[in-house]
């Protein structure tokens, strides 16, 4: 079981996204931004507002075996489901939003289910008991929006020299056909999501004011829906930026206070804050390790990071306010 866990916990981890400002960059309000730049705000709030959870149908990973958790706990941007078979091993799947890191063996391979794009890949790897495919998502920005940032992921994995490929291809056909109308949003009262998904972290400017000086957007990079990389300075210093992030930590034992102030890591400062009630994914009754247990109990986190204490200090006084 740990070992299945512990691969769930990095397979999720490698779906993550990271962020750095480069290329030509703007500042909102939205109507100072290029296309390209509004088309890649678009594509952020798209996937922000859909719920991971809504394409990863129960009644399928149900196939695989008993449920023993479900839900976003690692990852606002995935929803993963860990099954017990009858023997006693165990399968999980995760579908990511976010997909990063994808090898070039990924994107081949290429096929077209129910009129969506999708890549099989290399197929299953039998020595880990592994299977990925990754399909276009219907964010209903057009046909001039392509490429990397309107791509998902699924992953399966079972017990090794088995062929996950089957279960990892029935979750990803129900995913294209609950994609049919669009996405399917989220909920902020969701027992599987924490309730923080439904925000957008650059609501601080709405607190900040003209204090600020507006929303970076790079069209180059990646979408990052929860991260929002804002000016703390109406002079819009290059180099000055402040960056506002939503993650998902484990609930270790009593979660912690927020801090006063922010602390010296390095050569930047950094705030980070526990917001809202803790999720915890684990059915009832699921016979699961301690292991897999922590990792279905997760509560969502701001954090607030830049080069400049003071100004770090500021932006996280107004996501307290906002997310607090």
């Amino acid at each position: 079981m740990k070992k299945v866990a512990a691969a769930l916990l990095c397979a999720v981890i490698t779906s993550g996204c990271a962020h750095s400002v480069s290329g030509t960059a703007g500042a909102s309000p939205l109507q100072e931004l290029t296309p390209e730049q509004q088309r890649h705000v678009h594509v952020e709030d798209a996937l922000r507002a859909a719920d991971p959870c809504g394409l990863l149908d129960e009644s399928v990973v149900r196939a695989a075996g008993t449920i023993q958790q479900y839900g976003s706990a690692v990852q606002l941007s995935v929803c993963s489901a860990l099954m017990a078979r009858p023997e006693g091993a165990t399968t999980y799947v995760e579908l990511s939003l976010l997909p990063s890191m994808l090898s070039d063996a990924a994107l081949t391979r290429p096929d077209t289910v129910d009129g969506v794009t999708v890549y099989r890949g290399a197929g299953a790897d039998l020595a880990r008991g592994t299977c990925e495919r990754v399909f276009r998502l219907n964010v209903g920005t057009g046909e001039e929006q392509v490429g990397r940032d309107t791509l998902a992921t699924v992953r399966a994995g079972t017990v090794a020299g088995q062929d996950a490929c089957p279960l990892a291809d029935a979750v990803l056909e129900s995913a294209i056909d609950r994609m049919r109308s669009g996405l399917p949003a989220r909920d902020g009262t969701s027992a599987h999501q924490a309730a923080l998904a439904i925000h957008d972290p650059c609501e601080v400017l709405d607190v900040l004011g003209t204090t600020a000086g507006g929303r970076v957007v790079d069209p180059e990079s990646p979408p990052t829906p929860f991260d929002c990389v804002l000016f703390p300075n109406p002079n819009r210093v290059p180099g000055s930026e402040v960056t506002v992030s939503f993650t998902m930590s484990p609930v270790k034992e009593n979660r912690p206070s927020v801090p006063a102030e922010p602390e010296t890591v390095g050569d930047r400062c950094r705030w980070t804050s526990p917001t809202g009630e803790p999720i915890d994914i684990t059915r009832p009754g699921a016979g699961v390790d301690e292991f897999t247990r922590r990792l279905g109990h997760a509560g969502a986190v701001v954090t607030v990071h830049g080069p400049n204490c003071a100004a770090v200090a500021r932006v996280a006084d107004a996501a307290n306010t906002a997310f607090g």
